[in-house]
């Protein structure tokens, strides 16, 4: 009898073993899955900031206002100052 007991234990520690191996091997997995997607949006952060510092410049915003806005710099003779009162 003692030994059946004691088969039964060592067969439900060993099946307790088992769960926890598989359940720390699915836990790594997904571990691994969520860096794989926290380096990928780091790599894209990076390359919108660039592309943000890219566009922000004066040189991209004049661009862009004479090409979609139509807008042209002022001529120095086209420039009116208003004083206030």
């Amino acid at each position: 009898m003692r030994i059946f007991l004691l088969l039964f234990l060592l067969s439900l520690f060993g099946f307790g073993v088992a769960v926890m191996r598989i359940e720390i091997n699915r836990s790594g997995r997904t571990i691994s899955q969520l860096q794989n997607e926290v380096e990928i949006k780091e790599a894209r952060n990076q390359y919108l900031q660039l592309e943000i510092s890219r566009l922000a410049g004066p040189k991209t915003i004049i661009q862009l206002a004479e090409d979609k806005l139509g807008m042209v710099p002022a001529k120095p003779h086209e420039i009116v100052v208003l004083k206030e009162k």
